[in-house]
């Protein structure tokens, strides 16, 4: 189906960096063919966020470049399924609901790999998800090697600090509060404390920097950020003095 339908809406005015193909729009996703500006692509279903990560990866890593150990936290399809083919790339994907390309069912929180394991990790709209976020934080600080990176992007708010509330527990209710039934939590501006108390050195690369023209021809929107963080050899001694 989605074979099909990417031969139905080709084009040239948008373009997928998730699989390359060049379209005349997006669409509503699944197996729609519905269009829907900055939508999902209709080949590969890649979301406007998923889009925007591929373009970071390639022009701000070298992830397609050097011989990489590469942890993807809940593989996002569109993304993993290149990722884990990639000559250079020792891909493992870990996730508790089954997804397609994850290795192992595997807690963010309490993960079982050594430290410094990793060269880069790719965590995309995950931490909302997980109630001990503080925790899965440092475990992904801990099992990335020294001058490794992670991208991690989350849904957040800079005008509010992080809102959450342990006490609020059915699905129903988080809904109501955070916007999801699986969320546990609407992240503020000081994320990037949480992520630095963890220990990374942490750059924000806002979505609105981005071209107006770039943003229309790969449909990325305007909230879609990627805190782009790193560990340092000084935080790998501070963590073990």
């Amino acid at each position: 189906m989605l074979a099909g339908r990417a031969i139905l809406f080709s084009g040239r005015r948008v373009n997928c960096p998730c699989c390359g193909w060049k379209l005349r729009s997006f669409t509503q996703g699944n197996t729609s063919i519905k269009t829907r500006e900055k939508g999902y692509c209709p080949r590969c279903n890649s979301k406007a966020r998923h889009r925007r990560n591929w373009l970071f990866l390639k022009e701000h890593t070298d992830l397609f470049k050097k011989p990489m150990q590469l942890l993807h936290v809940s593989p996002k399809y569109a993304l993993a399924r290149r990722l884990s083919k990639m000559a250079n790339i020792d891909f493992t994907g870990i996730d508790l609901e089954g997804r397609p390309f994850a290795n192992h069912p595997i807690d963010v929180s309490d993960l079982p790999f050594e430290s410094n394991k990793f060269d880069a990790i790719i965590c995309i709209h995950v931490l909302e998800h997980v109630v001990d976020d503080r925790a899965a934080m440092h475990e992904l600080h801990r099992v990335l090697k020294e001058g490794g990176w992670a991208l991690i992007t989350v849904p957040i708010d800079f005008q509010r600090r992080t809102y959450e509330d342990p006490t609020i527990q059915s699905a129903e209710a988080r809904k109501i509060h955070f916007g999801e039934e699986q969320h546990w939590r609407v992240y503020g501006f000081d994320f990037i404390d949480r992520l630095t108390a963890a220990g990374f050195e942490v750059e924000l690369n806002r979505a609105e920097d981005i071209p107006q023209t770039t943003q229309i021809k790969f449909g990325i929107m305007e909230n879609e950020h990627v805190f782009f963080c790193k560990k340092s050899k000084s935080s790998q001694r501070s963590a073990t003095q």
